[in-house]
């Protein structure tokens, strides 16, 4: 499969399901040490099964971002790699109706949050290691009912260039993953495999571990020499319109 982690210690936010769960997988699959987190305590559970450990944390509270990262240097040591993946999905309404306080619940999560696991994680993770956050498609297309997510997500791209510059000096990476349709339980019945026939280019939604293998290159020392990029995983979508 390439791309070894073998010996690497990685951490895993928002890891208890979806593409975080993915990525664990694959990780621990190919040798690194890892740590999930969540809200859920069914994760003891998860970790356990793929062979992880869990460390329950609500990323909405300061002191348990400071309590994550502590135990994660309790039970693995150096940090090697960060997955920023914990997010909220936009609860929709347009901007002349969104309420601010659902704009603030998003922003809170997927900006504030990520910004404070984003800091720690510049602090802790060692010199040669990776640090990636997760965005989304719509950072670069929008959505109509969707402002404070996209507007999140745009915020979280930026952001990963911004500490790629800063961080490069030290030899640690950042990057972001965008992902476009990627199977998911919390997607409604077949909403997202008919919309994908007519939006995305290749006509399907992607697989969690094709979402998965692009972080594993992003964490792995054979990106060593990319930093500040923004990896796209939608199959063509962002390419442009589908003409058919």
């Amino acid at each position: 499969m390439g791309f070894e982690l073998t010996g690497k210690n990685a951490l895993i936010t928002g890891a208890t399901a979806g593409i975080g769960l993915a990525v664990a997988k694959r990780f621990v699959k190919n040798g690194a040490n890892v740590i999930i987190s969540g809200r859920r305590e069914e994760g003891e559970v998860i970790a356990r099964e793929i062979g992880a450990h869990f460390v329950q944390a609500d990323l909405t509270i300061d002191a348990d971002i400071s309590r994550l990262f502590d135990h994660a240097e309790v039970l693995l040591g150096d940090l090697h790699i960060v997955i920023n993946n914990a997010g909220r999905i936009n609860k929709g309404g347009v901007i002349a109706e969104q309420s601010v306080s659902e704009f603030d619940q998003v922003f809170h999560l997927n900006v504030r949050a990520a910004y404070q696991v984003l800091q720690l994680a510049a602090q802790r993770v060692t010199a040669g290691g990776s640090i990636i956050n997760t965005a989304s498609i719509v950072a670069m297309s929008g959505g109509a009912g969707a402002s404070a997510y996209c507007a999140s997500k745009a915020a979280l791209v930026n952001l990963t260039k911004t500490a790629a510059l800063e961080l490069a000096s030290k030899n640690i990476r950042v990057n972001a993953v965008s992902p476009g349709l990627i199977e998911s339980e919390i997607w409604d019945g077949n909403i997202p495999y008919e919309m994908a026939k007519k939006i995305v280019p290749m006509q399907r939604v992607g697989g969690g571990d094709e979402a998965a293998a692009v972080f594993h290159f992003l964490a792995s020392d054979d990106s060593s020499y990319v930093t500040g990029a923004n990896y796209l995983v939608d199959g063509g979508y962002c390419a442009g319109p589908v003409m058919r």
